[in-house]
């Protein structure tokens, strides 16, 4: 009885409405167009920037990495410095 007065109550403020047609399913094919997300026009877009540049190589990509991972590891060194200081108080 509860569980009843309960759906009456729910389908009198919110009405189930008429079931929706289902999407076609179909094969894609030649004169479809393929979907982009925002996120893979950026990736290629940045792709693209760095294939233009002709000063970029593989030496400057680690140097870069070598000094981001020493400024981290850095970091990491003196945040247990500091945490074992204070263990030893």
């Amino acid at each position: 009885m509860m569980l009843q007065r309960k759906f009456d109550y729910l389908d009198a403020i919110a009405p189930a409405t008429a079931a929706r047609k289902r999407p076609e399913l179909r094969v894609a094919n030649d004169h479809d167009a393929p979907v982009t997300s925002a996120a893979r026009t950026l990736q290629s877009e940045l792709g693209r920037v760095f294939a233009q540049e002709s000063s970029w190589s593989v030496r400057r990509t680690v140097a870069i990495g070598v000094v981001f991972h020493l400024g981290i590891f850095c970091a990491l060194g003196l945040a247990a410095g500091g945490a074992l200081s204070q263990f030893a108080h």
